[in-house]
This record gives structure tokens, sequence and C-alpha cells, in this order.
């Protein structure tokens, strides 16, 4: 397995927000987290990311213990997080953008030479404003794309630090919905044609059923039901407590 958690908790106070979850991600696999509002899924995620220290329970890399590992610290073993809210350099074109967070895998520089000077970096970027569909748009500040462009562009920035394994969450909120389906498409395309492994946290039902390999279904901070999207749109507890 790539990445799998073992009786993962958060506890915040006596709200045990995930108890006792276990969650398996195979490489290459693009696998979802859903559940109604509340259940845990943004806090499992952010378990996994790094972002919170679980209050028992432990994360697993490769076999690797990451547990107590920071966010940058799991961030630098190839698990890089997005998050619901934009996090870009407004001022700063889509190629500028993209290319700085490129740079942060590289691991020499010379002090005097200009950091828009290394081609393999500038390469790479290159390739994934391409990959998101943003190559048109690469010398427009970032602060004029349009809300599901920054999006993309927030995808774009954290595939330049080059992950195994890309944590989305809610990629596709307050999206139109031509770019849901462009987003879904693309989310896609990153798991099949480049082999990236994808945990995604996402409301939106269609896009979830449409591109999910496996699900992960979440209910008051424990695993509800695991399985193939049909295998969980047809069970009755799911519809009862998520789907109505």
């Amino acid at each position: 397995m790539l990445l799998r958690t073992e009786k993962i908790c958060k506890y915040f106070g006596g709200l045990k927000a995930v108890d006792e979850v276990d969650f398996v991600l195979k490489k290459g696999q693009l696998k979802s987290i859903i559940g109604p509002n509340g259940a845990g899924k943004t806090t499992l995620f952010n378990l996994i990311a790094g972002a919170y220290l679980p209050t028992k329970g432990k994360v697993f890399l490769k076999d690797k213990d990451i547990s107590r590992f920071t966010l940058n610290r799991v961030s630098r073993l190839g698990v890089v997080k997005t998050y619901q809210i934009n996090h870009i350099f407004p001022t700063l074109s889509v190629f500028e953008n993209i290319r700085i967070a490129a740079q942060v895998r590289k691991t020499s520089f010379n002090f005097w030479r200009h950091a828009a000077s290394y081609k393999e970096v500038n390469e790479l970027a290159e390739q994934i404003m391409t990959q998101v569909d943003l190559q048109e748009k690469r010398n427009w500040p970032a602060s004029t794309l349009s809300h599901g462009e920054r999006r993309y562009l927030e995808i774009g920035i954290a595939l330049a630090t080059r992950p195994e394994i890309l944590l989305l969450d809610e990629p596709t909120a307050g999206m139109s919905c031509a770019e849901t389906n462009q987003c879904a498409d693309m989310i896609k395309k990153l798991n099949t044609e480049l082999g990236l492994s994808i945990v995604l946290v996402e409301h939106d039902m269609s896009v979830v059923m449409s591109i999910s390999e496996e699900i992960l279904v979440m209910n008051e901070g424990r695993t509800l039901v695991e399985g193939t999207p049909r295998e969980v749109s047809d069970n009755e507890e799911v519809q009862r407590v998520y789907l109505g």
C-alpha cells in the first residue's frame, strides 16, 4: 500500500472528529472521501496531510510511520495538499506562480544566477500549465483569473512540487457547471495519464461517482462504508445517511 492509516483518531475535547478510521490508498489510485457535514472527512484529510497530529493511531507512507511529521515534512515526502481557499500569489503571473513552486524541489542554486534562468524549472512550469489548461494565460496576473481558473492554478502549483500523492480538498467548490466538468476531466487525466495517486474530498456527487475508483463514506467520525462508486450508491445505509 502506498499510504494507510491505522485506527486513526482525532479528538477535539469531547468531540471525536475522527474515530478509529482505517484508510488505504494504493499506488495510482483515485480515491474519494465523502460524508455529510461534520462527518470527519476534512479532519481525516488533514491527518493524512500532516496538518493535524493524531490523538491516537498512525499514518504510514510506504510503511514509514509519518504520524508525527509536520505538514511541510509530509509535503517534502511527496504528499501535497490543496486547500478550499486559494493559496496563490495574486500579483504574479500564472507562469511565475508555478515556476516558484517548481523551484521547491531544486536542491542547489547559484546565488548570483537569476532564478528564472533555470531551464529545467521553466520547462516543468510550461509542462504543468498545459496540464491544467492555463498555457494561453501564462502571462496573466493570477488576480485576473476566474474562480475556476484560480483553482486550476492551485492544482498546478501543487503539481509543480512533483508529488507522488495529491490531496485535493473540494477542488470544484464554487465552480460553474462547465468549470466543474473541466476540472473533473483534468483530475481524471492526472490520475490515468500521469499515474498520480489522488485523494479527493468533494461534495459534488456527480464528480465523485464519475472519476473515483473507490470511495470511503464517513459518518460521525467513523467509516460508514467503503467500496466502488456502484457499491456506495447502492448501499442502503449510505442512501439513508448521506444521499437522502
